[in-house]
């Protein structure tokens, strides 16, 4: 096949795309008479909260029912394709087997500590500690359209750059400007390996799919690939849909996250149907939404002098391609790197899942300001085997 019959996938893709951004305001999903855009303590801790809930459980339900769907999908294609080893692999999957699995390690609960935190701050903590820390803005996708969150959050500004110029002074302007690449230099994409509440979304619908038995989808260097347009298509619609009257945040799925789990009535277009799709792509792949992100692709123009680092020691490396395996970010760098210690990549969002799934001592670490916080355990893998062993009192076959 020529290249030029390669791109017309990803090309048709980018123009669907655009057109759903431009007219996703067009869409509605959840619509209200009313907006509401603020809630008191009183109304938060009411029954009355639990109804404004009823878009997010909408959007869950519809969600649920399109992954069982998928599933009934594949069960059938496998019945339809019993030659094929990976579709027969479904079928003769023993029942009860389980994969044999790590101690948590301290960087990993830290992680996910950091991550549930931080969601309920953004998203509750104005309104349950009654203060917020106006004109800092954070660049994480934690939707703005919720006024009581505790921080500013960049993504709204960035998509009404007009906007920004015209309620803000001088001073807020800078501000805003200063907060936001401040927070991208200094921490990097670690904010959405830690600190994002669309990432923690994304990570228990993993975890689900992981507790379920249920085999997830490989995405290869190919069709990680036929992603990069859409990423790169998605950041500059966020950034100038507005002046071409569109409006992006009808289409982000954030808009369904953080506003309407703080129970505000917030009236959902595309966006709710968007968060549908993020639900069950990220049941299938791990940290889809993340691969096409925009404001997590502006973040990541910064991982040349962020102070967080990935390194490598290629004299320990063995080439087992265990890290990129892992990488739910199809990061290759880490693994074809054969010269340079810093394997550092702007799509990395330092979930740390290359260096935890590493068998040589070493071979991987994250660093901050050239200290290390993780690295690459022998002893860390064979905890599992460990653990089989004294949970059946034998040895591991």
């Amino acid at each position: 096949m020529s290249k030029a019959k390669k791109r017309i996938p990803a090309i048709l893709i980018c123009i669907g795309t655009a057109a759903l951004v431009y007219f996703a305001g067009y869409i509605p999903f959840y619509t209200y008479q009313e907006e509401v855009l603020h809630t008191t303590q009183e109304q938060f801790f009411s029954a009355d909260h639990l109804v404004k809930l009823l878009p997010f459980v909408i959007i869950v339900l519809l969600a649920a029912a399109c992954i069982l769907i998928l599933l009934q999908i594949r069960e059938f294609a496998a019945w339809k394709r019993k030659d094929d080893k990976r579709y027969r692999r479904l079928k003769t999957k023993p029942k009860g087997s389980k994969v044999i699995g790590q101690k948590r390690s301290v960087f990993m609960t830290v992680r996910w500590c950091c991550m549930i935190v931080f969601s309920l701050l953004v998203m509750f903590g104005g309104i349950v500690l009654g203060f917020h820390l106006a004109g800092i803005a954070f660049p994480v996708l934690a939707c703005p359209t919720n006024l009581d969150q505790m921080v500013e959050s960049s993504c709204y500004f960035l998509a009404h750059i007009p906007a920004l110029f015209e309620e803000y002074s001088a001073g807020g302007i800078i501000l805003f400007f200063v907060s936001t690449i401040g927070f991208a230099v200094l921490l990097g994409r670690v904010i959405c390996g830690f600190l994002c509440p669309m990432g923690l979304i994304q990570d228990i619908m993993d975890k689900i799919r992981q507790k379920s038995g249920t085999e997830g989808i490989r995405m290869n260097e190919k069709r990680h690939n036929l992603l990069k347009p859409v990423k790169w298509l998605l950041v500059f619609l966020m950034l100038g849909i507005t002046f071409a009257g569109g409006e992006f945040c009808s289409f982000c799925p954030a808009l369904a996250t953080s506003p309407v789990l703080a129970g505000l009535s917030v009236s959902l277009y595309l966006s709710g149907f968007m968060m549908i799709f993020v639900l069950v792509s990220s049941f299938f792949k791990r940290r889809f939404w993340c691969s096409i992100c925009p404001m997590g692709l502006l973040i990541g123009l910064t991982h040349k002098i962020s102070p967080f680092r990935i390194k490598k020691d290629v004299q320990s490396c063995t080439e087992c391609g265990a890290c990129y395996e892992a990488c739910p970010m199809g990061v290759k760098i880490i693994y074809t790197e054969r010269e340079k210690s810093d394997v550092t990549d702007m799509n990395c969002i330092m979930c740390g899942e290359c260096i935890r799934k590493c068998p040589e001592d070493n071979a991987l670490a994250m660093t901050f300001a050239g200290k290390t916080l993780f690295r690459a355990s022998r002893k860390q893998i064979l905890s599992g085997f460990e653990n089989r062993k004294a949970q059946k009192g034998g040895d591991v076959q």
